[in-house]
């Protein structure tokens, strides 16, 4: 097994884990984007180059055929099991975007995994839509003593782990049949793939120990512009706004974090926390991190715009595949006219479940 990540330094209570402290805001990237006038006209500003056992429920699998035949689409590789309920490619390119959004992550976070305050002996943790699996093992090494699982409908994982550190097939919205509760459950950018928000956080109490946290890191559609254009001034924004519109007929709300604590607070959680992010597209923003964040997330977004386009356009607008063809161009001009300011609002919401005395 490779060294373990490293949190990054801080206090001493940071290093040997969380005591109870919420990380304060100017410890994130991303509060508040401010545009860098000189960036456009740097000659080295190169946007493109970023050099970065439990009990199942009915919907987990071993490897069996409908888990591991994938299906061709379009020159891409998409998974087999339930294909329904995911849209986006599974392949190398895939793998290779999902990669480069894990570093975004990190770098917002100043390096962490999570906000919510997990201790450092933490016993068990499950990643929920784990992709690659990134999250997962990164966790994992940092928490020797933890028992880390990662569910997915895409066995596409690696098979070098942690000892501690493992991957099972399952779909998030079926009914969950865990052997025992989690102290932490975990998340990331479901919010195209949950119909029933209420339904997840439920599911989230009732595998939860007393005490335990729960934290999803969401974003939301559609994509901003710093400049205040909107969809109708702009084909990338719009080719976002196309995306909100397709998940809305497949009875999926793009933009939910605003009802998070709202559906929290009725199921019980308390100490709740929220932290809202901007993750900026292009090398526009001042800051050497925003920077860099920006121009992962062009590579990110080059790899993102048309598979998701092909996929929800066909799929949930009607559109032909030769209709979307003929919009793309626009869509991959405007994302890289290095005068726009677009970004991405992304949104981190924790919250806890009373202990026994509490509840």
């Amino acid at each position: 097994m490779s060294a373990p990540p490293t949190e990054p330094e801080a206090t001493p209570a940071t290093r040997s884990g969380y005591t109870g402290n919420e990380i304060q805001p100017d410890e994130f990237v991303g509060t508040l984007l401010l545009v860098d006038s000189a960036a456009a006209s740097e000659a080295d500003l190169n946007d493109g180059d970023s050099a970065f056992g439990d009990g199942l429920s009915s919907s987990s699998s071993s490897l069996s055929s409908d888990v591991t035949d994938f299906r061709e689409f379009n020159n891409r590789r998409y998974h087999a099991f339930q294909e329904n309920q995911y849209w986006l490619p599974n392949d190398d390119e895939e793998i290779s975007r999902l990669e480069l959004q894990h570093i975004v992550w990190r770098l917002c976070l100043n390096g962490r995994l999570h906000i919510a305050p997990v201790p450092a002996d933490v016993h068990r943790v499950i990643d929920l839509g784990t992709g690659t699996g990134k999250w997962a093992i990164e966790f994992a090494d940092m928490h020797p003593s933890a028992e880390v699982i990662g569910t997915d409908l895409s066995p596409i994982q690696p098979n070098s782990l942690p000892s501690n550190c493992s991957f099972i097939v399952d779909n998030v919205e079926e009914e969950w049949v865990y052997s025992e509760p989690f102290d932490y459950i975990h998340s990331r950018m479901l919010c195209l793939g949950i119909h029933d928000w209420k339904k997840y956080f439920q599911q989230c109490w009732d595998n939860l120990k007393p005490g335990g946290w729960m934290e999803v890191q969401e974003t939301k559609f559609p994509l901003m512009s710093a400049d205040g254009k909107g969809p109708s001034e702009s084909a990338f924004l719009q080719w976002s706004q196309y995306i909100k519109e397709a998940a809305a007929n497949d009875g999926i709300d793009a933009d939910p974090t605003q009802r998070f604590r709202g559906m929290l607070e009725d199921i019980g959680f308390i100490d709740i926390r929220e932290q809202p992010l901007q993750w900026p597209i292009g090398g526009w923003p001042k800051g050497e991190r925003e920077k860099i964040i920006g121009r992962i997330m062009i590579d990110n977004l080059r790899q993102f715009y048309k598979p998701s386009a092909m996929a929800l356009y066909t799929k949930r607008l009607g559109w032909t595949v030769e209709q979307v063809e003929e919009f793309l161009p626009s869509v991959l001009k405007d994302l890289e006219d290095r005068t726009q300011h677009y970004y991405v609002q992304m949104h981190i919401v924790a919250a806890r479940k009373p202990d026994i005395e509490s509840s």
